[in-house]
């Protein structure tokens, strides 16, 4: 019975990805797993909770990753760097991670699951970073510090928003390997030197 509940989690990911939440039917994802609709039904009891499933594991992966990578690293610079680093690898890649697909899916076409991203990823996530930012930005008062923050994410949100766009741009068929950690460098030097300016002009 474990194997059956890992194989419609496995499908369930691959398709809220590829198609949303709104596209994707019980039905796709019992046809991708090779089980009946009925035993999706029993596993997870619908497809919102299915779709949490699928999100709640993802927000784990995110979380032992910024462990694994960040725990050595000390405060200060480093860690922003790091921190974006791995934004940026699971925004994309190469390849864009699953997280980066699905979090793209919900941001474009929510779903009500919505409160639930925020409330148990989003807004951790976003505390977490406006405490690195306070430490490396003490002189910042609060509103424009959560401002900033902001800013950190949402260049890292631009590389993968407007990737068709992008990849244009650079004249490239896919992002190339080693850009995430040149860009992770770019926008945390860009950030702190924006984050002094803001500590200047507050003085």
């Amino acid at each position: 019975m474990g194997g059956t509940k890992d194989r419609l989690l496995a499908a369930a990911s691959e398709l809220f990805a590829e198609r949303g939440f709104h596209r994707t039917t019980v039905r796709d994802i019992a046809a991708r797993a090779r089980v009946n609709v009925a035993a999706g039904h029993y596993h997870y009891g619908s497809k919102r909770a299915l779709y949490l499933a699928v999100l709640r594991a993802q927000f784990a992966d995110v979380r032992a990753t910024l462990q694994a990578r960040g725990a050595a690293v000390p405060e200060g610079e480093l860690r922003a760097r790091t921190r974006v680093n791995v934004m940026l690898d699971l925004l994309i890649g190469p390849p864009p991670g699953l997280h980066g697909t699905l979090m793209h899916r919900e941001m474009c076409d929510p779903s009500e699951a919505l409160p639930v991203i925020v409330d148990e990823f989003i807004l951790p996530m976003f505390g977490e970073m406006r405490a690195i930012a306070a430490r490396l930005a003490p002189a910042v008062e609060r509103k424009a510090l959560e401002r900033c923050v902001y800013s950190v994410v949402g260049q890292a949100l631009f590389y993968r928003f407007t990737m068709p766009v992008t990849l244009r741009l650079l004249g490239v068929p896919a992002y190339p390997r080693g850009l995430a950690r040149e860009l992770a460098a770019h926008i945390t030097a860009f950030s702190l030197g924006g984050m002094e300016r803001v500590a200047s002009h507050g003085r």
